[in-house]
């Protein structure tokens, strides 16, 4: 079971940040990777989890007190993340598949400024 609109929005998230790190510059694709990995995704993940543990949408809030509750929303919550960042995965996956690997990201190297005499 999984909260169908977090895995949604953290889908789109989680897509956004890898898609980051695919089409960063070859050479700053590693500083990228371990920028997001340990800073943002611990922080979207967190929030996540966060947010769906701490939702009660029984109709009387007292019942959302229960031990055995409050277990079953984290169950919920961490199966939501993880669906979220298969799907992250899969979609880049296919974006890479069917664009990226035809239209590499671009190089620093490869810009030229134009001055006043060229």
């Amino acid at each position: 079971m999984i909260h169908s609109s977090g895995v949604l929005l953290l889908t789109a998230l989680f897509t956004l940040l890898v898609f980051l790190i695919q089409r960063a510059e070859k050479n700053r694709r590693f500083a990228t990777f371990i920028i997001l990995i340990l800073f943002a995704a611990p922080i979207v993940s967190g929030y996540g989890i966060y947010r769906i543990t701490n939702e009660c949408t029984l109709p009387f809030p007292i019942m959302c007190l229960g031990l055995n509750f409050r277990a079953r929303q984290e169950m919920i919550a961490y199966a939501t993340v993880n669906t979220a960042v298969v799907w992250a995965l899969v979609l880049n996956f296919i974006f890479w598949a069917l664009i990226g690997r035809y239209n590499p990201p671009g190089s620093s190297d490869e810009i030229k400024v134009i001055g006043l005499k060229d």
